[in-house]
């Protein structure tokens, strides 16, 4: 890796690449950060990939800072991140060792996108959508049953963007992929605020960059985006008419829907 100075803005594909060429299975967002940063998802990445197992010890500080052509200051930071983050525990005797992986914030947007990134595999999509099933379709009645008529605009104007989104990423393909998956983060997102639950306001927050990356995953293999159109439009339809169960059921088979598809193209765990 290039040698820069630590902690100024540098984009930092590269580097990523470097570590996990020929493992790309679709593109990966930008990663434009400190040095720091880059260097705390590198070694997250290859945390959470396997690479260092639970119960490893991480090569010393010195030879980080060979491999990345940082200081030690950077590798402190970074490894500071990734401890503040479960992945990993320092200790004076034993050194910096990866935990187990039920010590991880598996919630830690990182985390999850580290996660995803490093091997899309079933286990971590199925356990993404069970947790959504456990609060979205919920989110719904409640945003059905409690909403506004200005949260109701909301949804309106969050669905028609994702319509539009939609529409031009089936006339001009993967460029627009990523207007795609937000403007759906996006509606999904406007709908759990809309419940005015804050528990589910917080769980939404904390999974957003999971959410991002698998529903860019889904817009890349989509074989029937109006299909899928079809379903946001259903939820949203059930949600501004106030139908509360309807509204539910909905998201409910939305969700289904989206897991199913994202399943065909996950590798097992």
């Amino acid at each position: 890796m290039e040698r820069h100075r630590d902690d100024r803005p540098v984009t930092a594909r590269q580097a990523v690449q470097d570590v996990y060429e020929g493992g790309v299975m679709f593109e990966r967002e930008p990663v434009v950060g400190t040095m720091t940063a880059q260097v705390a998802k590198i070694v997250g990445m290859r945390i959470v990939s396997g690479e260092f197992a639970p119960g490893d010890v991480l090569p010393v500080e010195s030879e980080l800072c060979s491999a990345y052509g940082v200081s030690r200051t950077t590798i402190r930071e970074a490894i500071k991140q990734l401890a503040g983050k479960r992945l990993i525990e320092v200790s004076p005797k034993i050194g910096t060792r990866v935990l187990p992986f039920s010590d991880w914030n598996l919630l830690d947007r990182d985390v999850l996108a580290w996660r995803l990134n490093a091997q899309f595999d079933s286990k971590i999509v199925e356990d993404i959508f069970e947790m959504r099933m456990c609060f979205e379709p919920r989110a719904s009645f409640l945003a059905a049953r409690h909403g506004s008529d200005e949260a109701f605009q909301l949804i309106e104007r969050r669905y028609a963007e994702l319509a539009t989104a939609y529409t031009q990423t089936a006339e001009r393909g993967n460029s627009d992929i990523r207007a795609a998956a937000d403007a759906n983060l996006e509606f999904h997102m406007a709908i759990i605020t809309i419940s005015q639950n804050g528990m589910f306001i917080t769980i939404g927050n904390a999974i957003k960059a999971a959410l991002r990356v698998s529903s860019e995953m889904m817009q890349r293999q989509a074989a029937q985006p109006s299909e899928d159109l079809a379903l946001h439009d259903a939820v949203r339809h059930h949600i501004v008419s106030r139908q509360a169960d309807a509204a539910a059921s909905a998201m409910t088979r939305l969700l289904q829907s989206s897991r199913d598809r994202m399943l065909r193209y996950t590798v097992k765990p």
